[in-house]
């Protein structure tokens, strides 16, 4: 089990606000080579619109942590929850409008990859040949161990959760 910390997640700035990385996966691959297999981010966003990159060959997650956050699909309006992940093509053409200062819970990952997103508020996963990557939405304990809000935690293997907190499953 490995904590990473908000303050040693990798942060870009772009038009819209900051992005934290928490995970990126194989290591050494990045966002802007399209070399990922899975990337995990959460955005401060401080526009109140954008158009979402394209992604062509894969698939996105996405919910918001903190604030509104709607988005805009093929002339739907679909106005995220912050319990239930939205699923969508990352080569699709996406536009969203949010809160200012909002937050977002984002997973991209290429579309042969498994990889299921959602949030709970307790948890307890026994299958040792699983990597999880869990969120604090609030603070939680894992394993017995207190994990501070919007830090991460990285299990090869079981655990127990306690607390709010969304979890990345990679199948």
């Amino acid at each position: 089990m490995k904590i990473i910390h908000q303050a040693d997640y990798k942060t870009n700035t772009w038009k819209g606000g900051i992005t934290r990385e928490l995970y990126i996966t194989p290591e050494g691959s990045s966002l802007s080579d399209r070399n990922f297999d899975v990337r995990i981010s959460s955005a401060v966003i401080d526009l109140t619109s954008s158009d979402f990159s394209d992604f062509s060959g894969y698939k996105r997650y996405i919910l918001p942590v903190e604030g509104r956050l709607t988005l805009f699909r093929d002339e739907r309006k679909y106005e995220l929850s912050p319990l239930e992940p939205f699923l969508f093509s990352g080569d699709e053409a996406v536009r969203s409008e949010n809160s200012k200062g909002a937050i977002d819970f984002n997973v991209i990952f290429r579309a042969d990859q498994q990889v299921e997103v959602k949030v709970v508020e307790r948890a307890h996963a026994d299958n040792e040949q699983t990597r999880t990557l869990l969120f604090a939405i609030d603070e939680i304990i894992v394993d017995g161990q207190r994990v501070g809000k919007h830090d991460s935690v990285l299990i090869d293997g079981g655990y127990t959760l306690e607390g709010k907190a969304i979890v990345v499953t990679f199948l």
